[in-house]
Formats: C-alpha cells, sequence, structure tokens
C-alpha cells in the first residue's frame, strides 16, 4: 500500500502525478556510458534503471521520477522511509563521423525528499566517449565523466550517517589495441578517479584517488575464441586521519582471461588472476581472484546472463569508519568477495520489455581482530523486478522495485551491520528530437 503524501506535499503530487501520466522519467544519467567504480561496498540493484532514448545524433529529454524507500538509511532497528523526487533535464549525442564515433549523455538533476527536506540536493551525471580507429589496425576507447549524487547511505560505513553528504566523482579511461584482425593483438590502458564527499568528517575517511595502467596481449585462435594476457598496476591514496595515517596500495596484478561464443546463443567469458598489494600502514598481502559468465539467448526476445565472481571488492575503495574506542580504522580493501548474480531481460512485445534480477553476495573482512584467526562475515541478498513500456517513440514509462537483505556474523557491528530494504519507483520520459 502506498502511503497518502501529506498536505505539504500535494503540490508537488499533483506535478509528480500529471508528469508521470503524461511526460517520463528516468535516471538516464546512467545510461549508455559506463559508471565510474562503485562504492567499496556494492550498491543495490538499481531502482530506476535508464530508458533507452530514441535513435538519433542528438536527443532531448525530460524526466520525472518518484521512488518510496523503507529503509532510507539502512539501519539495523528504528527504519526510516521516505519518498523521493528526482527531475532531471537529460541529453543524449551518438555520432559518427568518418572512422570515428562520440557518443555522450548528460543529466541534471533536483532531488527531493518529502520528509528529510535536509537532504535536498541537486545532481548530475556527464559522460563522453570517444570510440577512435586509425587507417591501420589500431582503435580504442577515450572518454571522461563527472557524477554528483547524494552518498547511499550505509554501504561503506558501519556507524549509521544520516547527513547530507554529497558524492562527487571524476574519472578519465582510454583503451588502445593494435591487430584484432589476424592471431595476435596488443592492448594498453589507463583509468583515473578522484572521489570526495561534501561531509568533512566523512571524507577524511573515505575520500579516495587512484590511477591504474595496464598492458596485453591477445591471441585469437578461431572467429569463436579469444584470450588475452594482462599486466595491471594501481595506485591507491587515501586520507589521512586523526588516528592513522592513510594506508596508500600499491597493487600489481596478472590476469588471464578467455571469451568463447560457444554457439550462436550461449557465450562463456572466464577469467583468473592474481594480485599482490603493498600497503604503508596495514600489512602486505596476495590473493586470487577470478570469474565466470554465461550469456545465453533460448530466444530472440530473451537475454540470460549468469556470473560468479571472487574478487578484493572494494580494494580501490575507502576506509570502514572507526567505532567509537578510537581503534584504528579497518580497510575496505580488506574484504573478499564471492558473488552470483543473475539477470533476466525478455523482450515481451516491441513495446514492452521486462527485467529480473538476482544477487548473493559473501564478503569476509580479513585479520580485523588482531592476535586471532576471527573473520567477520556479512551476507547479501537482493532482488528486483522492471518493467518498461514505450507507446511511442518519444515516450518511456517504467517502475521497478528491489528488495535488498543482509545479515552478519557478529553484533557489534564495528565493521558492518545487517538491514534491510525495499525500494520501489516508478518514471516517464518524454523525449525531444531536434
Amino acid at each position: 500500500m502506498i502511503t497518502k503524501l501529506p498536505t505539504a506535499f500535494e503540490p508537488r503530487r499533483t506535478a509528480l502525478a500529471a508528469l508521470l501520466g503524461c511526460l517520463g522519467s528516468t535516471a538516464f544519467a546512467q545510461a549508455q556510458v559506463d559508471a565510474p567504480p562503485p562504492p567499496p561496498v556494492a550498491s543495490p540493484p538499481p531502482i530506476t534503471q535508464p530508458a533507452t532514448p530514441p535513435a538519433s545524433p542528438f536527443s532531448i529529454g525530460v524526466s520525472q521520477t518518484l521512488t518510496h524507500e523503507s529503509n532510507i538509511f539502512r539501519l539495523s532497528s528504528g527504519e526510516e522511509s521516505d519518498w523521493t523526487s528526482t527531475t532531471a533535464l537529460n541529453f543524449a549525442l551518438d555520432e559518427a563521423f568518418g572512422r570515428q564515433r562520440l557518443r555522450g549523455i548528460g543529466s541534471l538533476q533536483a532531488n527531493r525528499y518529502r520528509d528529510h527536506d535536509d537532504l535536498d540536493n541537486t545532481g548530475h551525471q556527464l559522460g563522453l566517449e570517444l570510440d577512435w580507429e586509425t587507417i591501420g589496425e589500431l582503435s580504442g576507447v577515450l572518454g571522461v565523466q563527472s557524477v554528483k549524487r547524494q552518498y547511499q547511505f550505509g554501504l561503506d560505513s558501519a556507524s549509521p550517517f544520516q547527513g547530507r553528504n554529497i558524492e562527487s566523482t571524476q574519472a578519465a579511461n582510454f583503451r588502445a589495441q593494435l591487430g584484432g584482425m589476424g592471431l595476435w593483438s596488443l592492448h594498453a590502458g589507463a583509468d583515473s578517479l578522484d572521489r570526495k564527499y561534501s561531509d568533512d568528517t566523512f571524507d577524511k575517511l573515505n575520500r579516495l584517488s587512484q590511477w591504474s595502467s595496464e598492458g596485453g596481449i591477445g591471441y585469437k585462435p578461431s572467429p569463436d575464441l579469444s584470450t588475452m594476457l594482462v599486466l595491471r598496476y594501481t595506485r591507491i591514496s587515501r586520507p589521512d586521519t586523526d588516528l592513522v595515517p592513510g594506508d596508500d596500495v600499491a597493487r600489481r596484478e596478472a590476469e588471464l582471461s578467455a571469451n568463447w561464443q560457444a554457439t550462436g546463443a550461449s557465450k562463456l567469458d572466464l577469467r583468473i588472476g592474481r594480485a599482490e598489494e603493498k600497503h604503508s600502514v596495514a600489512e602486505d598481502r596476495s590473493y586470487w581472484t577470478g570469474g565466470i559468465g554465461w550469456d545465453w539467448m533460448p530466444s530472440g526476445k530473451l537475454l540470460l546472463k549468469t556470473q560468479l565472481l571472487r574478487d578484493a571488492e572494494g580494494g580501490s575503495g575507502s576506509v570502514i569508519t572507526p567505532d567509537a574506542t578510537g581503534a584504528a580504522p579497518a580497510r575496505a580493501g580488506d574484504l573478499l568477495r564471492d558473488a552470483f548474480i543473475w539477470t533476466a531481460q525478455w523482450a515481451a512485445t516491441s513495446k514492452i520489455n521486462l527485467t529480473a534480477g538476482a544477487e548473493y553476495s559473501r564478503r569476509r573482512y580479513s585479520d580485523l581482530i588482531p592476535a586471532t584467526t576471527s573473520h567477520v562475515v556479512d551476507r547479501t541478498t537482493a532482488l528486483k523486478l522492471g518493467l518498461r513500456y514505450s507507446p511511442q517513440r518519444w515516450l518511456d514509462l517504467g517502475c521497478d522495485i528491489g528488495h535488498e537483505h543482509r545479515e552478519t556474523n557478529t553484533v557489534d557491528q564495528t565493521v558492518t551491520r545487517p538491514y534491510d530494504s525495499l525500494v520501489a519507483g516508478c518514471l516517464a520520459t518524454l523525449w525531444f528530437r531536434p
């Protein structure tokens, strides 16, 4: 049952109802261009999946989203719910010129909360990506992105944080490939990311700056099978705190991957890697990573994706907030994650698309209790369903619902905490094409 909005929210409700009925909305800022790496602890599945803009070199859209969340601060007890309204002006660019192709997105957003108006904010997501190619066999991608949004509560801090906290991220990436038409190819790339927060105390613990470079060699013995060996070096800088200096990290990785188009409807992706980390404060460590992915299209309208992962999720992230005793903060990068991710996309008709997803992850925080072999473990399960309806090329409508449940093997909650969160939202988007 949807709670009736109070009188103070009546003007917004009227406007929202009108927009939802005839205009549209989407969190388009997340479309088309890959977002920067996520916060160190995985976010739940997005509730308002972006709609695809009409096929056009340039598109402009206005959007409205209305979302209800049962546990906005992701607390273990004393949960607070709230409605959120997001009004956005969206842009999309997709233009080919010669051998090159330029893609871009832009979204300027006004976010308003019904009960927690101290969290009201404006945000944006801007992205530009160039697919480039020379006369020879040299090609690649160059991209930049800027994101400004409200921090998603409870994802990288055990201590509840309930204030206004704007997360600003700037990222850039570069990829180049020489060859690819024959047996062998050479690959190179670089990435950079800088993330800051508006809350000074939170920023001192969670600010992040990192860059990485990589090089590799590819081997393609057949059109259906390709392999690659990549060596990667990453530098991570973390801020100093009043308790301890920032734990800067130098990471070296070797990764071997293979892609196999088993049949016309089935594709397999395999990956295995070994990483070694040198820490300026914490102990050095090494670990194995890997993953298996399977994409299967049993029909032209249905796509199923399955992934099994093991990674150091959070290794490029921030610290966990120290507890009240002033003990040294535990590093989010010390955790290892095992995850299962499944998604389904079904084009029911040319105008109706359905999506479903399930995710289970188990994270282990290593060596957090000195002189013991104890480990803190949490387990997170997330489920989501989504519906998209495009009655006209210029109009997209949709609704999503998602549930996330986390449980832990500890009760002190100095590192992680259990919670439940149910999020439901509806959106509509109206597109204009000059």
